[in-house]
């Protein structure tokens, strides 16, 4: 018999993401109205063992974020072996999926030995593109500093036949302290602060004018500042949608709901 799975979210990068994906497996799971038919889900925020991705990437720290994860994952396996469920889990930050950090994460889990499955949510992005804008050409991209330069964007959408276009490079410090900054930032304060928000309306604009034919909101927290679905007449992509979808598909394809 197939051992049934629960949802494992490795949160805490930032905190506020695995709270919207965990949401957003709520409001996609169908179910009969009763608690006890939604979907079980572990929800695992341990900031603290989490070295930050892009300070990683851009080697202010370095210490390998995939560690920290890891543990996390091996906290998720043990609550699912109790349980005696499988286990399939998520990481709803863009930047962690740079693979010198997602593949450290594989290769330990394989190293010891973990049951465990972990979707990339980079790649499930490129299928919810396809679902919503299905003639698309030219997408989008906001992200941290970290994101853009490892180009990991770049490297799982352009082999579908997809150009990314990004923010002009003199602002992308500015996005990139739209998401950091401690006073107003969107990791630092919510709800969010005007000034974050009209500077993502900002950045959406540029992106338009640069003929992007949807927008990928390619930090996990973006979201928080763009809530609608459609900007300007072009959709808006939220790659923790696409990973709350593919988690529920992988559980029970049955219980996911018609987008």
């Amino acid at each position: 018999m197939k051992k049934e799975k629960i949802i494992a979210i490795g949160g805490g990068v930032g905190p506020m993401a695995g709270v919207e994906l965990h949401k957003k497996i709520i409001e996609n799971t169908l179910t009969n109205g009763t608690d006890q038919d939604h979907l079980e889900v572990h929800h695992f925020s341990r900031s603290h063992d989490v070295a930050d991705r892009t300070d990683y990437l851009l080697n202010k720290v370095f210490q390998n974020p995939a560690q920290g994860m890891f543990r996390t994952m091996q906290m998720a396996e043990q609550a699912a072996r109790i349980g005696q469920r499988g286990i399939v889990a998520g990481v709803p930050c863009n930047t962690f999926h740079a693979p010198k950090i997602f593949q450290r994460l594989l290769e330990l889990i394989q190293e010891h030995d973990i049951e465990i499955q972990i979707l990339h949510m980079l790649e499930e992005v490129a299928g919810l593109i396809f679902q919503i804008q299905p003639q698309a050409k030219t997408v989008g991209l906001m992200s941290t500093t970290g994101t853009r330069t490892v180009h990991v964007y770049n490297d799982v959408l352009e082999p579908h036949g997809l150009k990314i276009v990004e923010v002009p490079q003199d602002v992308q410090p500015e996005l990139h302290e739209s998401i950091y900054n401690k006073a107003w930032g969107i990791k630092a304060v919510s709800p969010v602060t005007g000034k974050a928000r009209g500077n993502f309306e900002k950045y959406a604009n540029l992106l338009c004018e640069r003929g992007a034919q949807a927008i990928i909101l390619g930090c996990t927290e973006i979201p928080l500042a763009l809530p609608e679905k459609i900007f300007n007449d072009i959709p808006l992509i939220d790659p923790m949608l696409a990973l709350a979808r593919a988690l529920i598909r992988e559980v029970d394809e049955e219980k996911l709901r018609v987008l």
